[in-house]
């Protein structure tokens, strides 16, 4: 029998969910199984799987060291880490400010370097997280960026602050500004509501035409400067979908600089300026709201990003 402490990191979360986490080589099927045959238990009682569990609470698990061990393996992340630009780091969070060309997180078997587990192995060699003091609960992302947008990224160092910041992000509550550099001449200014549909194949999102059908993107949209050939865009993200901005600056005619996936590809090539085979997208500005709690120091707070500044320039550059 293997007993289980529920510690701070792993409070608060439903005993289903919980063991998935502990145990992520054995699927959602069997778990219930298990706890509906009373192989696992919550306080040596039987466990329904809605139950919230909370620190303190102990579990008993019925299984061979051997199965337990089989289970619960995690594979060893990739050493092969990126140097972090920290803009902001306190006990509970960290906000990041990724370069272009890095992923946030590990995806399609590439062993290469991302945000995320270079974010773990910083506070593994701080001493600040330690795997094996962990049950559930891993540092995390908060909101996630394109591998080619850069930008400020907040994340995670204890479950408290998570399970908060995503709070407060479903909610629209933390103002996230992105900065974008486009083709042509664009005056806008207002809100750009629209529904949408992936394409599994090509990793792209479409636009439907009724807005009644699909999934509904929405952006607040203006113009900082605009001139014959390229504009500077402000966006604010309502809701927060997979390439929204790149879809809707492309919608209204003005597609990203550099983005060859939503872009003008000839355009883009005939660009004589340097670093434009990314698209020129800034996640620059992060405010957040009134917050009750522990993370009440951070109310009203802004940050900015190093990457801002960075694309006005070459704005200026590209307008002379």
């Amino acid at each position: 029998m293997i007993n289980i402490e529920v510690k701070q990191n792993d409070a608060n979360q439903r005993i289903d969910r919980f063991l998935l986490k502990l145990m992520p080589n054995a699927n959602k099927n069997f778990m219930m199984r298990m706890l509906r045959e009373k192989k696992i238990k919550l306080n040596k009682e039987k466990a329904d799987p809605s139950k919230f569990i909370q620190e303190g609470d102990s579990i008993q698990i019925y299984f061979s060291d051997e199965t337990f061990d089989k289970f619960s393996y995690k594979e060893e992340k990739s050493k092969n880490n990126i140097k972090l630009d920290i803009v902001y780091e306190d006990e509970n969070i960290a906000i990041l400010d990724k370069p272009s060309g890095v992923l946030c997180h590990f995806a399609n078997n590439l062993k290469e370097p991302n945000l995320v587990d270079s974010f773990i192995s910083y506070l593994t060699d701080k001493r600040e997280y330690n795997p094996r003091d962990e049950h559930s609960f891993v540092p995390s992302l908060c909101n996630r960026l394109d591998r080619n947008t850069s930008g400020l990224v907040i994340a995670a160092k204890n479950a408290e602050s998570l399970r908060k910041i995503n709070e407060l992000i479903k909610e629209h509550k933390i103002k996230k500004y992105y900065f974008a550099i486009v083709k042509g001449e664009l005056i806008y200014d207002g809100y750009m509501e629209n529904s949408y549909s992936k394409n599994e194949n090509k990793n792209m999102m479409n636009l439907e035409k009724n807005l009644n059908s699909g999934k509904m993107m929405k952006s607040k949209i203006s113009t900082i400067k605009s001139g014959k050939d390229f504009s500077l865009i402000k966006v604010e993200l309502i809701t927060g979908k997979t390439h929204q901005i790149r879809l809707q600056l492309k919608t209204l005619g003005a597609p990203i600089i550099g983005d060859n996936k939503y872009g003008d590809i000839d355009f883009n090539n005939k660009l004589n300026v340097k670093n434009t085979n990314h698209q020129k997208l800034v996640s620059g500005e992060i405010v957040f709201p009134k917050i009750e709690g522990n993370l009440s120091y951070l109310s009203n707070k802004k940050f900015v990003s190093k990457y801002k500044s960075e694309l006005f320039n070459l704005y200026k550059f590209i307008n002379k």
